[in-house]
């Protein structure tokens, strides 16, 4: 019962720092040559981790992440170089293993300087898979990724994880409160809340704006006309539920928060409205920033691809005739800085630009 109550608050309410246990864990009968998989305390990412290595004999290393899982928390800047440097530290690795390689996860690029990992520990640092679903086959190819292990997927399947974990707190909240100050009111909001959700998170891609707030205030415009003209048709009064009207706007307003950031490889607007309130950080939230376009030095690039290794968004299509990496799909780039992080000749930075008032 403890462990069912465990996850169900790890997963429904993801978006609040989670602690799992940090250290050096054994998973099946692990040896000294066994693979060394490192990953965030984060309580969802470690249960996902562990489930998709059943059956494998590895050594897992959880280091701290303050709770939070790995892409955020290297974004961030909390899942570091000096939080892997402390955890191989701390657990004695070098005296459980005979190699020195760790395998770290690809969404920690943005954060974690692996030369420094490297000169303080002595293990070298190699880039995982997106998705710990993906480690066996990534393990058993010999430490090989595909393209799509490199890829991470803001489509359909990664909707519906995103679903209810981030929606459901919001909804308890309200509903709480709905149900003490006004129970008549509960079962419409509960239609109007999960209608509003999922015309979002279904129509993300089609809904017209450039922003999640802007296509969560066309959607509920689009709702309140279509509602006006069924009042109009069926009682000759479009007005007949205009407080409804301002609980849809309201509603969608809520759903559509960070939506972008969330469904989407975009600037979210919780982070937008930060900056332009001259916030560059907020805590471990909001702490992306608008840095602009990839750019890549030719005469510094060397063609190693570490660059397309990295990024989770396939903007690195391959290397030139002259042997140069080369920026294929500059468009998908959302300035994570995966690959200006790890680029070991420093040939890649971005173009930075300020945000305008139509970013």
């Amino acid at each position: 019962m403890r462990a069912l109550i465990g996850w169900f608050v790890a997963y429904f309410a993801r978006w609040l720092p989670h602690r799992a246990p940090t250290g050096l864990f054994a998973v099946g009968r692990p040896g000294a040559g066994s693979p060394v998989l490192v990953t965030a305390n984060f309580t969802l990412t470690v249960k996902r981790v562990l489930r998709a290595l059943a059956g494998q004999d590895v050594w897992l290393l959880v280091a701290n992440s303050e709770g939070i899982n790995v892409w955020c928390a290297a974004c961030g800047g909390i899942l570091t170089e000096n939080r892997i440097i402390d955890a191989v530290k701390i657990s004695k690795l070098a005296e459980k293993v005979s190699h020195n390689e760790i395998i770290i996860p690809q969404l920690s690029a943005p954060g974690v300087d692996r030369e420094a990992v490297k000169q303080q520990t002595g293990f070298r640092c190699r880039f995982g898979p997106v998705y710990a679903r993906d480690i066996p086959a990534y393990l058993e190819a010999r430490k090989k990724k595909t393209d799509r292990m490199r890829r991470f997927d803001f489509g359909p399947r990664h909707r519906l994880d995103m679903f209810l974990p981030m929606n459901f707190p919001v909804y308890l909240l309200i509903a709480a409160v709905l149900a003490l100050v006004a129970p008549k009111q509960l079962a419409g909001f509960t239609v109007l809340f999960w209608a509003a959700v999922g015309i979002l998170y279904l129509l993300l891609d089609v809904i017209p704006g450039k922003t999640g707030w802007g296509q969560a205030m066309f959607a509920a415009l689009t709702v309140v006309l279509a509602w006006a003209g069924i009042n109009w048709y069926l009682w000759a009064n479009p007005f007949a539920h205009w407080g409804w009207w301002i609980a849809t706007f309201l509603v969608f307003f809520a759903a559509g928060f960070d939506i972008a950031g969330i469904l989407s490889p975009r600037t979210s607007d919780a982070e937008r409205m930060m900056q332009r309130l001259g916030f560059k950080r907020f805590g471990s939230l909001f702490v992306e920033t608008e840095r602009g376009t990839v750019e890549l030095d030719p005469v510094k690039c060397c063609g190693c691809l570490t660059c397309k290794d990295v990024c989770p968004v396939g903007v690195f299509s391959g290397i030139d005739a002259n042997k140069k990496a080369v920026i294929g799909h500059p468009e998908a780039c959302f300035s994570c800085g995966a690959c200006v992080k790890q680029c070991p000749e420093g040939a890649l930075a971005f173009a930075a630009h300020e945000l305008g008032p139509g970013s």
